[in-house]
């Protein structure tokens, strides 16, 4: 008996030391390039606000979510920042469920040096998250490493799982510094080529990966997520080879050097989980869209994610509010909107697109969209931003304009009565330079005045420094628009760029299609086929309108449909599924088998339909409806009205949709169309006039 108890004894303690592996993770505080300057001046990227909570909280929430249970963050510049952060942040209380340690190291320059300080300090003993302290994510990463794992147990030369995402040409978080072509062995899902492609015309894949391999697939629509599951090897391996600064060297060495070591490195690819890496402000902008249109779910803030933060309401159209919100006559919120707590917003004041941060003061006539407002911005009457990034501290004095790609770092004031130009940088204090003596003979600092192209109140001066950084930074575009937007210029140049380089990339993906309209029709008519079978399906299956919603929202991201055409598709199939079933003939069945399906896909509908663009949208869908059914043209009026009292669709949107120059006016049906509004239209004014009379 005593053999059998020492045998027992021995797996017991196997398994102890099995359940010892601590799940840990590494992040990389700094992004050791100047893409957010000049905001990082004064405050490392890490903590920047993003939708009014620091960028790094969103990735340590992303671990603790995933179970890890130990966590090194390499902290260069501003590092002590950083460590104050994380000492007053919730890791650090008694019971927390994830230890969080600051790594500080001023003289790190590079990822690759950054791994290098871990591996000094034998601070990794298993398979860990390596991770930049800027993704916003949802992922179920213990699933990933689990088959990281698995692969392991199978093939000790792997080192490194990659994540990535579908994300095709044109999607809003897909960031033009990371694309990539991949080779990848379609069943080993092994990484066999690994090329970013920098918008070269011309990839060269060696012709040794398609010879040697007989299933090999070529990716380019896949974006970086910039996580991976690497192995306690990968550290060590850094530190053997200096040439290894980036992730990007270090994967390119593994795959040189593959024959000699037999290192291998994989890839896993998610679909309908979000990742993204606030890599510049283009990036910036599109991940704080994301996160209030809830693509980020359940990182979203209504859902307290954040346990330290205050609570917050969710309305619809996507309006967040804090507390001790003061709102002003015949302001509006349009869709998309974050209000900070103790912001109050003047009469008449119009947002849509943006965040405003805590203790804002915004002033009565003011247009706000796409700006970003961080705590403490007050901005007077009248003014005007769009597209912009406004920091801590800000003033906007009255009669100014913000445009589109601008940035105003910490404590800038500009105004009154001027229109600052399209991507300007603004700091407050003039950049100092570090050869010129910036004293006086007596040694005291000379006195700096604001620059009056900026206003005649203005404390502000154009950065330059992200401009004269060729040499401290990987890409060659450094002058190019900091957002990298699709702005409405006048700069014709810029647009036939623009379209240059989305035709040399389609043109290398998918070969000669010809006429790319018809490409793009094609791409509708697929998924307006996909649209009616998914609905199908899911009455059918009893699906619920939350899965299938997430279910559309991959088809848009698939066939690369605007949120315009996905709106009117949506309308479109929820009226086209009764007319297969219903006698159109008979009026009165056909109006009412429209309101039973309305009903049916009411959550549905109230998803897509919801600002004011999305309800025209839903018109100009009922209208080309009527185009092509002469029954339904019949009974415009009335669906039009029970839409109304539904609140799918609001009067005002109703009078727009009606005065717009429709594309169908040439047809010989629309006469049909607008008699059958007109005494809609008259009725709607008259309760409106009505309604004015009474008050």
């Amino acid at each position: 008996m005593a053999p059998n108890k020492n045998k027992s004894s021995g797996r017991a303690s196997g398994e102890d030391l099995k359940q010892e592996d601590v799940l840990q993770a590494v992040v990389i505080a700094d992004s050791f390039n100047v893409r957010f300057g000049p905001l990082t001046l004064k405050k490392p990227r890490a903590l920047l606000p993003l939708v009014n909570v620091p960028l790094i909280d969103y990735t340590l929430n992303f671990l603790a979510a995933a179970g890890i249970q130990e966590v090194f963050v390499v902290c260069c510049h501003l590092a002590d920042q950083i460590r104050t952060h994380l000492k007053n942040s919730k890791w650090s209380e008694v019971g927390s469920s994830m230890t969080v340690t600051p790594i500080l190291s001023d003289g790190c320059m590079s990822v690759g040096d950054s791994l290098r300080e871990i591996d000094s300090k034998s601070l990794i003993r298993s398979d860990f998250i390596l991770i930049t302290g800027d993704v916003v994510s949802n992922i179920a990463i213990q699933n990933i490493m689990d088959i990281h794992k698995k692969r392991r147990e199978k093939d000790k030369s792997s080192l490194m799982t990659m994540v990535y995402k579908k994300a095709p040409i044109g999607h809003a978080t897909r960031c033009h510094e990371d694309d990539i072509v991949l080779a990848v062995g379609t069943n080993t899902k092994r990484i066999l080529h690994y090329q970013k492609t920098r918008q070269e015309k011309r990839l060269n894949i060696p012709a040794d990966i398609l010879l040697d391999h007989s299933d090999v697939q070529i990716h380019y629509e896949l974006m970086d997520c910039q996580i991976s599951i690497c192995t306690p090897l990968v550290p060590q391996l850094y530190t053997d080879n200096f040439d290894y600064q980036t992730r990007e060297d270090f994967v390119k060495g593994i795959l040189i050097n593959e024959e000699i070591l037999g290192n291998t490195i994989h890839l896993h690819v998610i679909q309908d989980e979000y990742a993204a890496r606030v890599s510049n402000l283009q990036m910036y902008d599109a991940v704080s869209k994301d996160i209030m249109k809830r693509w980020t779910f359940p990182v979203v803030p209504d859902q307290n994610y954040f346990s330290d933060k205050k609570h917050v309401s969710y309305g619809r159209h996507n309006i967040y509010k804090s507390q001790d919100v003061s709102l002003g006559r015949g302001c509006v919120l349009e869709e998309n909107v974050f209000i900070g707590c103790n912001t109050s917003i003047g009469s008449n004041t119009h947002i849509i697109d943006s965040v405003i941060g805590d203790n804002c003061i915004i002033g009565d006539n003011v247009k706000i969209k796409g700006g970003y407002l961080w705590e403490n911005v007050r901005v007077e009457d009248d003014c005007c931003i769009d597209t912009a990034v406004v920091a801590s501290g800000v003033t906007i004095y009255r009669k100014t304009t913000v445009d589109v790609g601008s940035v105003l770092a910490w404590n800038v004031q500009v105004g009154p009565d001027v229109v600052l130009p399209p991507n300007v940088l603004l700091m407050s204090d003039k950049e100092k330079d570090e050869f010129a003596d910036s004293e006086d003979e007596d040694g005291t600092d000379q006195p700096t005045e604001g620059t009056p192209e900026f206003g005649s109140k203005s404390k502000a001066f154009n950065y330059k420094a992200c401009r004269d950084s060729d040499a401290e930074d990987d890409d060659d575009d450094v002058d190019e628009v900091m957002w990298r937007l699709k702005i409405h210029s006048d700069d014709e140049s810029f647009d036939d760029d623009d379209s240059t380089i989305l035709s040399d990339e389609s043109d290398m993906l998918d070969g000669d299609f010809g006429d790319f309209g018809d490409l793009e029709d094609k791409d509708s008519a697929m998924f307006y086929s996909e649209l009616i079978d998914t609905l199908k399906r899911a009455k059918e299956e009893n699906i619920k309108s939350d899965n299938v919603i997430l279910e559309i929202n991959s088809l848009k991201h698939a066939y690369n449909i605007s949120i315009n055409d996905v709106n009117m598709s949506v309308v479109k199939a929820v009226l086209d599924l009764p007319l297969e079933k219903t006698n159109t003939a008979d009026r009165s069945n056909l109006l009412n088998a429209f309101k039973n399906s309305l009903s049916e896909h009411r959550p549905l509908m109230l998803n897509y339909i919801k600002s004011s663009e999305a309800q025209i949208d839903c018109l100009k869908a009922v209208e080309e409806l009527c185009i092509n059914n002469e029954f339904v043209r019949k009974i415009l009026g009335k669906l039009i009205l029970h839409m109304y009292n539904e609140d799918y669709i609001e009067e005002n949107n109703i009078f727009k949709w009606y005065s717009l120059d429709s594309p169908n006016q040439t047809d010989p049906f629309y006469n049909q169309i607008q008699t059958q509004v007109d005494p809609l239209i008259k009725w709607l004014k008259e309760a409106e006039e009505e309604s004015s009379e009474e008050d």
